[in-house]
């Protein structure tokens, strides 16, 4: 709306020159008006497209969530369809409320619009409130859809609120409510009653045959119908003052009443409708109906009202400018009592501070500016002490891994190099015949052949945990029996069981069980935990159990030899970790077993947990979802 529509021409040009003489621009108050003129048309088209853009985004993700259940087979009617289609609704009240808040709280002039707004908003986000509590009662299955009497209850709340907004809305507008407002509610409220009771002609003839209170009380979904065509009236009243509004107020802010003005039709179009829906098609029916477009459009439009509102009046308040606000624009966002007043108080305030702020600009500007070049030096100076911190703590916590990782692989590898070195050196000369005559050939092969297995084992481990780490194995799933691998697993244990002296015993109920996973990955779980057990079984027993667990394949090793202390038992599937460290530990190997194992069941997406009591032993149990039934 243009400045000279809502000012006489004279007025218009004696009031925006007072003030922009006192700002020291009087000479150019022609060109500041139609700047002015400019940049609020500029504005105003800027505004029309966002909420064209929203307007079009609410219609795509409609039509986005229709179109998916088509595709998915998803049919109207049924629960999921409806979840998803008021999902989409619940989303754009929520949006709308979350709208009418931020515009409200964030527009911090006290004033008429600011008054509006506020109602709009709390009215907005207790629809939003009952909106969102109806979707997760009802997709809960705690609830009927639609059914609580808790919601229903703040939706009339919000309705009255927004009675206040409306009125606060005619008095920015500059319009007085008489009885002019009784010729656009006339034909809303029957158009708006019509609908319900045209869906629902068969509700009136059983409540016209009811015969007493009883029986009406007793008719199905009467209280929804009810609800709904009291929305619809009320929502109807807001409607015809809202256009009431639009045809005769005045100011700039009559946009924000154009789009509150449709938005509240349409919202009171769709709740005549909705409440139609209730008595005359199934409950399930009603969630994905379209009829929330309406209603989801409606509050989107009222929200975008409300939008354009705070917009406007910090438009038209040049807010971030330092020049005083023609007195034009006052009178029309505050009335023109309030807004002269407004107007006074800015330009006293002025006159007050203007001198000293003239004085202290430059100084404050170069105290700014020193204290900005200090701040800058600190933070600096900060982050490079945290940085070198880091690096510090880093390379010192690198260079003890590498210092321990180095002695743990130097003991380790030389252990059976000199066990072989040794054996192999009885082969030679003289002592190979006394080994003959002796009949010790064969214990001296078997322990350089027990070395070499350690050694080579060692090497296999670092090679299969470093292409584990770097990714570069790849496994595929495959379908075999369990009895495929169990030849392999028992050569192992058997080996393992003569050089540990420990009994070992197997429960396997099923041994033709199917399996769909890799070959070589559950070999390598397996073998890697009764390896592992044999180790610390301390001469006493270990059992292997695999069995079938609804649809996954439980495998448990379980030792009674030394036990983990539980300060140790989240660490032992770490890389390199074992609880006796040094060189002079009683147990070897290099810590790498566990952690392999770790990986390969996450791989499989299965879990593997731990029970250990030290002095008692230890029990692995690994859940796998593999089982190919």
């Amino acid at each position: 709306m243009d400045i000279e529509r809502t000012c006489h021409p004279e007025t218009l040009q004696l009031q925006n020159e007072e003030a922009m003489s006192f700002a020291g621009f009087s000479d150019q108050g022609k060109t500041d008006l139609n700047e002015q003129v400019a940049r609020y048309r500029d504005f105003s088209a800027s505004c029309f497209l966002q909420e064209m853009a929203v307007v079009i985004t609410l219609l795509v993700c409609f039509a986005l969530g229709y179109l998916l259940c088509y595709m998915t087979g998803l049919k109207y009617g049924t629960f999921l369809h409806g979840k998803i289609l008021y999902a989409v609704f619940v989303f754009f009240n929520v949006y709308a409320a979350g709208q009418a808040f931020y515009s409200w709280a964030t527009l911090n002039s006290k004033s008429v619009a600011r008054d509006y707004m506020f109602f709009w908003a709390v009215a907005f986000t207790g629809a939003a409130l009952g909106n969102s509590i109806d979707y997760l009662l009802w997709i809960s299955e705690t609830a009927l859809f639609k059914q609580n009497l808790l919601t229903n209850l703040i939706f009339v709340f919000s309705l009255i609120l927004s009675f206040p907004g409306i009125y606060f809305l005619a008095q920015v507008c500059q319009v007085k409510i008489t009885r002019q407002p009784i010729l656009y509610f006339l034909p809303i409220v029957v158009t708006f009653a019509i609908i319900p009771i045209y869906m629902n002609l068969e509700m009136l003839r059983n409540v016209f045959n009811a015969g007493s209170i009883e029986n009406v009380g007793k008719i199905p979904n009467l209280k929804e119908f009810l609800f709904g065509v009291l929305y619809s009236l009320v929502s109807g009243y807001i409607s015809s003052v809202s256009l009431f509004i639009w045809q005769t107020g005045k100011g700039r802010l009559i946009h924000s009443a154009q789009l509150i003005g449709i938005g509240t039709v349409i919202f009171s179009f769709g709740c005549a409708i909705y409440a139609g829906l209730f008595p005359s098609v199934p409950l399930l029916n009603i969630p994905g109906n379209p009829v929330h477009i309406l209603i989801a459009l409606g509050y989107v439009l009222v929200a975008l009202g409300l939008r354009r509102t705070q917009k406007t009046v910090k438009t038209l308040l040049h807010i971030e400018e330092d020049r005083l606000p023609p007195v034009v624009t006052l009178t029309e966002i505050f009335g023109e009592n309030e807004g002269l007043a407004v107007y006074k108080r800015l330009e006293n305030h002025v006159r007050a501070t203007l001198l000293e702020l003239m004085k202290s600009r430059e100084e404050t500007q170069l105290k700014q500016e020193e204290i900005g070049l200090l701040e800058h030096e600190i933070l600096l100076r900060k982050a490079t002490e945290h940085e070198l911190l880091i690096a510090k703590e880093r390379a010192e916590e690198a260079s003890r891994a590498k210092s321990e990782f180095l002695a743990l692989m130097s003991h380790e590898l030389k252990t059976p190099l000199t066990a072989i070195k040794g054996y192999s050196a009885l082969l030679k000369d003289k002592t190979l015949e006394k080994l003959i005559e002796c009949q010790k050939i064969a214990s001296v092969a078997g322990e350089i052949e027990v070395n070499s297995n350690h050694l080579e084992q060692m090497v296999n481990d670092l090679l299969e945990f470093s292409q584990l780490e770097s990714g570069s194995i790849k496994y595929e799933k495959e379908i075999f029996s369990l009895n495929e691998i169990l030849n392999y697993i028992r050569s192992i244990s058997n080996t393992q069981q003569r050089t540990s002296s420990c009994q070992y015993t197997e429960i396997i109920p099923d041994e033709s069980v199917k399996i769909e996973a890799n070959r070589q990955v559950l070999q390598q779980i397996i073998t890697n935990l009764l390896v592992n057990a044999f180790k610390f079984c301390n001469q006493t027993s270990v059992t292997l159990e695999i069995k079938q667990s609804a649809n996954d394949l439980m495998i448990v090793v379980s030792d009674k030899g030394i036990g983990v202390s539980e300060d140790h038992q989240q660490k032992i599937f770490d890389a390199f970790y074992q609880v006796s460290l040094g060189t002079k530990r009683k147990y070897g190997g290099i810590g790498l077993g566990l952690s392999i194992v770790k990986k390969l069941v996450t791989w499989l997406n299965g879990s593997i947990n731990l029970e250990s009591t030290p002095d008692q032993g230890s029990r692995f149990e690994v859940t796998l979802p593999v089982v190919v039934v």
